[in-house]
């Protein structure tokens, strides 16, 4: 008679876990719900795309970015913002 138990109470607790580690990701924790929850860092933005460009040296990477900081490249801030899903929401 132990035998039976002691497997249906393992079944219980894997169960248990199962729908414990499932549940993590509800619907309540979506990034994008809600209002808005923060600002880009626009330094960190710019300079992270130098990451997918190229430029013929370094000069003009510095210049791109200034640039970039400046607002004068609004592509770079919805490549982040669409490579993060952080839709329309954020704020520089």
């Amino acid at each position: 008679m132990k035998t039976p138990l002691i497997v249906l109470a393992v079944l219980v607790v894997l169960g248990a876990g199962y729908l414990i580690f499932t549940n993590n990701g509800s619907s309540t924790d979506t990034p994008n719900s809600g209002a808005q929850q923060g600002k880009l860092n626009i330094d960190a933005v710019c300079d992270g795309a130098l990451a997918y460009m190229t430029f013929p040296d370094g000069a003009s990477a510095q210049a791109f970015v200034a640039e970039c900081k400046e607002g004068k490249h609004p592509e770079v801030i919805e490549k982040y913002k669409a490579d993060n899903n952080l839709g329309d929401g954020k704020q520089i």
